[in-house]
């Protein structure tokens, strides 16, 4: 998937200027830049939370030229295909942890009720929180919130996961169990990953990083090897 020549104003400000990046398949890409770099914008572009005002978007058969109206059909198209973790969980107070990972698969995958709460209970466990099912987004932890905010991204099965400084609001060692979890369940699910970040010493860990400042890309690095999550302090 790639964007070309990318802009996005917010009123008179320049937040994305002729920005052109790719993102190869089932691969781990870091987007590196201070706060107000325009690295959140781009995030939120791919799955059209924020929609650019010029440049193109490719995803597999689906072209979008953002000079142009993107029709409903289309932004349903591309959020079938994508999950995303937010630094602030985004989970719906009124809803069990349970039913907030269900909500995708039922309503935009068109799952039964059955066939997502088992699938649901699996990802739950495989993030420690099967015991927390029935419970609430208020009865958890930080770190809790987080898990079963990607454990909701991930029953999607989505081709495209976008996690938006995933870390952010997490001591160390949270922060690190949660990107361990967010490796192992995207190469579980072969996902095509972007994490952004404020933090240059989370760049190892991604096959590609991508460094943002002031909304243009101005260094682009690969990994061969990237690093163990385990083996990274910040």
């Amino acid at each position: 998937m790639k964007l070309a020549k990318i802009n996005k104003w917010f009123g008179e400000k320049h937040v994305l200027k002729d920005v052109s990046l790719e993102f190869p398949a089932g691969q781990t890409t870091v987007l590196v830049g201070p706060s107000g770099s325009g690295k959140s914008t781009i995030l939120r572009s791919l799955n059209l939370l924020e929609q650019p005002d010029r440049g193109t978007y490719d995803f597999d058969e689906l072209h979008l030229n953002f000079t142009k109206s993107v029709s409903r059909k289309q932004k349903l198209l591309l959020r079938q295909k994508t999950g995303m973790v937010f630094q602030d969980y985004n989970l719906f107070p009124h809803l069990t942890v349970l039913q907030n990972v269900t909500e995708g698969p039922i309503r935009v995958l068109k799952q039964s009720k059955e066939a997502a709460n088992q699938e649901a209970l699996e990802i739950l466990s495989k993030v420690g929180l099967r015991d927390f099912a029935d419970a609430y987004p208020a009865q958890l932890s930080g770190g809790q919130a987080q898990r079963v905010a990607i454990a909701r991204a991930v029953a999607k099965n989505p081709q495209l996961l976008l996690c938006d400084e995933p870390t952010g609001a997490l001591d160390y060692e949270t922060g690190k169990q949660v990107l361990q979890i967010l490796q192992d369940m995207s190469r579980e699910h072969g996902s095509t990953v972007i994490i952004v970040t404020h933090n240059a010493a989370l760049a190892p860990i991604g096959d590609q990083v991508l460094h943002i400042h002031d909304g243009q890309l101005v260094k682009q690095e690969r990994n061969q090897h990237p690093a163990d999550i385990q083996s990274i302090e910040w």
